[in-house]
């Protein structure tokens, strides 16, 4: 499959040369090699050396020679899963709670993805997940060409995730700070994470928004993404959150963690946007 795109360069950052401005896009470097090769990236619908520097008002063209594999999910629609932005290469949603992302067994259909695969004519290609029990936004490719880019933002902390969550107020924990424990499997129990000096390095971002003397409403920004990592690092902190089934002994109808907001770079361009939702009612009476 060809994938092409047609651009006209604007708000250029600086000067900069045809590898720059690919780069500058997070474009892999595989993709880069293969433009070069097959000279398949043009400047005003010529081809030139990489070093050629490229400036506001040209026309830059490219065409990939790419293998797509795709993966096929069975439609069906879910309610109460509302899309909260959409172009033409990407869509994102705020996922109920409760609801999977994808599927795991060929039978499943009650999954986002599985909704998505209703309304997409070119079916939902994976970004990142969330939790089954999070709610919140979920960013999911519908061009497979922005796919390797967007992954590239996640990789080099471009793509920022900021989390809300109700947890156990104490007096004693800071406004703000910052989480730095590294993160192994629990070998007693294979759904689960645990504290490990010996695990993947793991850090997040907190602060308190509002409290009362029971509740505290926090707002969590991933440096990495390490599995269940605001889950084990708030358990860490003696703060777990809030109807947690694997790391509280506190019950509550639903896990009170829903991502908040998506910023990352558009893809082609050097415009930053943010995507945000509202924090769900039941978190702010909480935490009132």
């Amino acid at each position: 499959m060809i994938l092409e795109r047609h651009l006209i360069l604007q708000n250029m950052p600086q000067v900069m040369n045809l590898r720059q401005l690919l780069t500058s896009w997070y474009l892999p470097r595989k993709w880069q090699h293969e433009l070069r090769i097959n000279r398949s990236i043009l400047v005003n619908r010529h081809y030139q050396s990489f070093n050629q520097l490229v400036h506001n008002g040209e026309q830059i063209d490219l065409a990939f020679a790419a293998q797509i594999h795709s993966q096929t999910y069975q439609p069906h629609r879910l309610p109460n899963c509302p899309i909260i932005f959409e172009n033409r290469d990407l869509i994102i949603v705020n996922k109920p709670a409760g609801i999977k992302t994808h599927p795991n067994q060929p039978h499943e259909s009650q999954t986002l993805f599985n909704h998505l695969a209703a309304i997409l004519p070119s079916g939902p290609l994976m970004l990142h997940r969330l939790d089954k029990m999070t709610s919140g936004l979920i960013m999911v490719g519908k061009n497979p060409l922005i796919v390797p880019i967007i992954e590239r933002q996640l990789a080099l902390k471009q793509l920022q995730r900021t989390y809300i969550a109700v947890i156990p107020y104490q007096k004693q924990m800071d406004p703000q700070g910052t989480i730095d424990f590294n993160i192994g499997r629990d070998p007693t129990d294979q759904r689960k994470r645990q504290i490990d000096p010996a695990g993947k390095s793991a850090m997040t971002h907190y602060q308190i928004i509002q409290h009362n003397t029971s509740w505290a409403l926090v707002k969590l920004q991933l440096e990495t993404g390490r599995t269940h990592q605001l889950r084990v690092h708030l358990k860490a902190l003696g703060t777990p959150i809030l109807g947690d089934p694997l790391y509280s002994c506190q019950t509550a109808p639903r896990l009170f963690l829903h991502a908040y907001q998506l910023t990352y770079q558009q893809p082609f361009t050097w415009q930053m946007q943010t995507i945000q939702t509202t924090i769900p009612t039941s978190f702010l009476a909480l935490t009132r």
